[in-house]
């Protein structure tokens, strides 16, 4: 058999492990390659108050979704360790999710917390976070009632930010790739992980040129990566596709302009579940670059990863 047959022939035989649930799954890429799951949401929605996030009316996302949910996933599939990003707006909702998982800091490696950038309050809040080595940086949702724009509150902020070290996630649904790259010219020492595979809509054909040339331009600032996660939302039909080609065109963007050592693994769980499986996402996207070698598949699923976060597998 022609050596990339066989590639191709093996790579089938994991995934479709990974699909039945067989123990091939974590001996072919789990055990043998680390995960970690850089981005999922924990959330109470029978706390009193509420929560912010999901709407009540989401009849697949309201409920509560905490660790003794999340476990199961990840003994599932194989997942080591997993960084959880904090989808509220409310300030005491960062120790909240710090508390919820102090039990298990082998697994739960890191926050990525929600802060109010360009307000007076963002800097004793990041200080007294910070002081949690989990607390690995802030996501980048939106700017907070009262700021617009990238005024110079919003720069001192995102400055101390990159002084301390901390990173910084971007969800991309309220900013754009020219913002990406206005960050990361103005702060070259910021990591910056672009969330979602830029937020872009997925449909199965060629990517835009446009786009296209705007992922390059971000990709050329060393502190920008990409985080692979989040597909299914991401591919404009419910239930998501699961053939690998649907989605081959953007992964071969976001390969050919961050590269190996840029680009990170996260589920966006339990968003997931709109579209399929946590296991069928995790064996499309390995599917695609499992092709590109098995030093590959290492940096996209943990150790970029650890690199960017400075986060540990135990």
């Amino acid at each position: 058999m022609h050596p990339y047959c066989l590639k191709q022939s093996l790579a089938a035989v994991v995934v479709a492990g990974i699909l039945s649930g067989c123990c091939t799954t974590k001996t072919e890429i789990t055990d043998s390659i680390p995960v970690i799951d850089t981005h999922i949401h924990l959330y109470d929605t029978t706390r009193k108050g509420g929560v912010p996030w999901p709407k009540t009316t989401d009849q697949v996302l309201y409920r509560p979704v905490l660790p003794e949910h999340y476990d199961k996933v990840t003994k599932a599939n194989g997942v080591r360790a997993t960084v959880i990003v904090e989808a509220s707006d409310r300030v005491e909702d960062n120790q909240w999710v710090l508390d919820l998982v102090a039990h298990n800091p082998k697994h739960y490696v890191g926050v990525v917390g929600n802060l109010p950038v360009g307000t007076s309050e963002f800097a004793k809040h990041l200080e007294r976070f910070a002081k949690d080595k989990r607390y690995v940086g802030i996501r980048l949702r939106s700017f907070p009632e009262g700021v617009s724009g990238f005024n110079d509150a919003v720069w001192r902020d995102l400055k101390l930010l990159s002084d301390k070290g901390l990173t910084l996630d971007v969800l991309m649904s309220n900013f754009n790739l020219d913002d990406i790259v206005l960050i990361a010219k103005r702060l070259p020492k910021l990591k910056i992980l672009i969330n979602h595979l830029t937020g872009l809509i997925i449909n199965g054909v060629p990517a835009e040129e446009t786009w296209t040339k705007k992922v390059q331009a971000a990709a050329q600032y060393p502190n920008v990566y990409c985080k692979v996660s989040g597909i299914f939302q991401r591919s404009n039909r419910m239930p998501a596709p699961k053939d690998v080609a649907y989605y081959a065109p953007i992964f071969e963007v976001v390969w050919e302009a961050f590269g190996e050592d840029r680009i990170i693994y996260g589920s966006n769980w339990p968003v997931t579940d709109r579209g399929g499986k946590y296991g069928e996402q995790l064996a499309i996207i390995n599917e695609y670059f499992a092709a590109k070698g098995k030093g590959v598949t290492e940096k996209l699923f943990w150790k970029n990863a650890a690199r960017f976060y400075g986060v540990t597998i135990r």
